[in-house]
């Protein structure tokens, strides 16, 4: 779970970096930036949602996470000065997102070599949720990844009420490494065991307790 900015930084560091941002508004379903776009920015989610979203090979569009204020993304950019985007992100409903110039960061970052360490935290992050992806899909059982990235999306919201996760079946197979006819079926069955409830475009987790034991 992403740290804010409250907590992971100093007061000093905060602020600093907050100033340097440049405030930009997305509507729902407006892109923040394009899959293959130049990456020269630090992005950091001041309030809303957004979605990470990949082209497959068939030109369909399937969601690979969720971004929830205070996620911050775009880190690798600000190392890779030819990084480009590997992913399109889109806001899901109204949201706030500061943009930091990479040249702007590299400035802060000799400033205040806090920003270096905070920097380096995010990117640690940011690597072992893929090595967690990838054990995952070499170890677990097509129930079990469902039942993960549906709880990894659950406690992304974080809101505690049981929010409906803005997620479709094909997003849902994307995320956890299965196909989408795998996915249907998993989904079929937590819904027949009462543990989530399937809407259009969404899906909402009624049992959170038993779908973790799924997910060991």
């Amino acid at each position: 779970m992403p740290r804010g900015l409250d907590e992971a930084l100093s007061t000093r560091a905060r602020d600093a970096l907050l100033s340097a941002g440049r405030p930009r508004e997305f509507r729902s379903g407006e892109v923040i930036f394009h899959q293959g776009d130049a990456s020269d920015s630090l992005y950091l989610l001041h309030r809303g949602m957004a979605a990470v979203r990949t082209t497959t090979s068939d030109g369909n569009q399937v969601t690979l996470g969720l971004l929830v204020a205070p996620d911050e993304f775009g880190e690798v950019g600000l190392l890779q000065p030819d990084h480009h985007h590997t992913a399109t992100v889109v806001a899901l409903e109204s949201v706030l997102v500061l943009t930091v110039a990479a040249a702007r960061f590299a400035e802060l970052r000799t400033e205040d070599p806090e920003l270096t360490d905070w920097l380096l935290d995010a990117l640690v992050r940011r690597l072992r949720r893929t090595s967690d992806l990838l054990s995952d899909a070499l170890f677990l059982a097509a129930d079990a990844r469902v039942a993960r990235r549906l709880l990894d999306c659950s406690e992304s919201l974080d809101d505690g009420h049981g929010a409906a996760l803005p997620l479709t079946q094909d997003d849902l197979a994307a995320m956890a490494g299965v196909s989408r006819p795998t996915a249907n079926r998993v989904l079929r069955r937590l819904e027949a065991q009462g543990l989530v409830r399937l809407g259009r475009r969404h899906i909402k987790i009624s049992e959170p307790d038993r779908l973790r034991g799924l997910a060991r």
